[in-house]
């Protein structure tokens, strides 16, 4: 059998033989094997558009998600009703507002006294050389319990003192206790100083009708500075507060007191809805809502037929989803619901209210003025057109307004849940076990190629071997008659 041998002169030159008899060259086989490969080149094209499908999925997956966090902004309250709180004096009060809090306005404020805590300093300790020296002192503090009541609190917590005890020993004692006993302790210059933890003309927890002579070598038998609340009028209501930080005043409002301030230094404090917050919100919603709907529109580009004619110089283009009905759908719902307001919860308001409208081309748009004098009129209608939570806070399903209808259908086609999958989760399912079940098609297929291949080579190898034995066997007839001839 001859061997495969390569030709080294023209016209032949650079082809591989499968023998030197037969000529047929290895391009040959890959030709008739290319002949037979249309199945694979068919089921590998198939792969390719589903892979393109299944990305174009995934965006639009994308873009809904994106779409689906601007409709959680207008439906947090952060977005309505969070406030620019302003002082005309911050070196004397201040003001704060959370989301609770209702566009009150300006306010105007005095403080004839501000809150202290009642204090209790005792003398100078005469055993202490230092504030760390030990005392030698046996005994024990007893304060009235002032922490969070159970039925087994106790009345009193006592604070016990050992001989090896210094004056910060026994202030690190107290202040372990502190949340209890209601009371904080110091050290200055070798005294106790206890400081009540709340303001106002309240007593001190010390009980000092007990271990009096505990008491007096800690020189704290003496009388307490009684604390005061804070005095203050907001326009012109008198007011007292055990608090410097005052959050009853104003509902949702946080005032804090930093000087007493007199008539001529009055201070005004305003407490407003920032409505920019709001705005921006909608602004991006609007933007989002466009970015999707726009590439929507390209997957579902049927592009220019005319430009895939037999004259023509190009081929037109496609949309990845082109004839697509399941994204069709979701066009003409998104399109449909971006006009409605939701009648189910009542709703004044319609979206042309707020300035929302669409042109010719599906685009949205928002009307900036329309929408600001919609929240000046009343932020409570606006928040309750975009959202109004259901009775069930862990079932979306029950929520209702303007956007949870539309969070409902994109939860319709994003939701990956283990109970629940979107519609985008299983098509993408679908495509994976398609495109798994193509490529083994495929490695069958090239299996199938390569046995062939092997096959047409062995054909053809045994062919040249038989054309070799022909040849000798003419050589060989033709040397005999000749030797035949000579003879005669």
């Amino acid at each position: 059998m001859a061997d495969i041998t390569s030709a080294t002169s023209a016209p032949n030159a650079g082809l591989s033989f499968l023998g030197q008899y037969s000529g047929i060259t290895t391009d040959v086989v890959d030709q008739l094997i290319e002949a037979e490969s249309g199945g694979k080149t068919l089921l590998q094209n198939k792969v390719t558009k589903y892979n393109q499908e299944k990305s174009a999925w995934s965006e639009i997956s994308s873009a809904l998600s994106n779409f689906q966090t601007k409709l959680k902004s207008l439906q947090n309250n952060d977005s309505y009703y969070s406030k620019i709180a302003k002082s005309s004096n911050e070196d004397l009060a201040t003001i704060s507002g959370n989301s609770d809090a209702k566009n009150g306005g300006d306010f105007e404020l005095l403080v004839s006294q501000l809150a202290k805590q009642t204090k209790l300093t005792g003398s100078q300790v005469s055993a202490a050389e230092t504030n760390s020296t030990d005392l030698n002192l046996n005994g024990k503090l007893t304060f009235a319990y002032q922490g969070e009541k159970t039925d087994d609190s106790p009345e009193t917590v006592d604070i016990d003192i050992t001989e090896k005890d210094s004056l910060l020993d026994i202030a690190d004692k107290i202040n372990k206790e502190s949340k209890n006993i209601g009371v904080s302790a110091v050290v200055i210059n070798k005294r106790l100083v206890l400081t009540n933890n709340k303001s106002g003309a309240k007593e001190t927890t010390l009980d000092q009708t007990k271990n009096t002579a505990t008491l007096a070598a800690l020189g704290l038998n003496t009388s307490a500075d009684l604390g005061q609340a804070a005095k203050y009028s907001l326009d012109g209501i008198d007011m007292e507060s055990d608090s410097n930080v005052i959050s009853d005043a104003i509902d949702g409002a946080t005032i804090t007191l930093k000087k007493e301030i007199k008539s001529e230094d009055a201070v005004t404090l305003s407490l407003k809805n920032d409505d920019s917050k709001t705005v921006k919100a909608a602004t991006d919603f609007v933007t989002q809502y466009n970015n999707l709907m726009s590439l929507i529109k390209s997957d579902l580009d049927v592009g220019n037929p005319s430009a895939s004619t037999a004259d023509s110089s190009s081929t037109n283009v496609q949309g990845k989803l082109v004839g697509d009905s399941t994204l069709q759908r979701l066009q003409s719902s998104l399109r449909n619901m971006i006009t409605q307001a939701d009648k189910d919860n009542g709703a004044s308001l319609s979206p042309f209210d707020m300035g929302f409208s669409v042109d010719k081309d599906g685009v949205l748009s928002l009307d900036e003025d329309k929408f600001k004098s919609q929240l000046a009129d009343s932020p409570e209608k606006v928040h309750d057109f975009f959202y109004v939570q259901g009775e069930d806070s862990f079932d979306e399903s029950t929520d209702t307004g303007y956007t949870a209808k539309l969070n409902s259908l994109v939860n319709e086609f994003i939701s990956n849940d283990a109970t629940k999958k979107g519609i985008i989760t299983n098509k993408s399912d679908s495509i994976d076990k398609m495109v798994k079940d193509l490529n083994s098609q495929i490695d069958d297929f090239t299996a199938r190629l390569a046995d062939k291949r092997e096959q047409y080579i062995a054909q053809f190898t045994q062919l040249d071997s038989i054309m070799m034995q022909a040849e000798s066997q003419m050589q060989y007839m033709q040397s005999q008659l000749g030797v035949n001839q000579q003879q005669q």
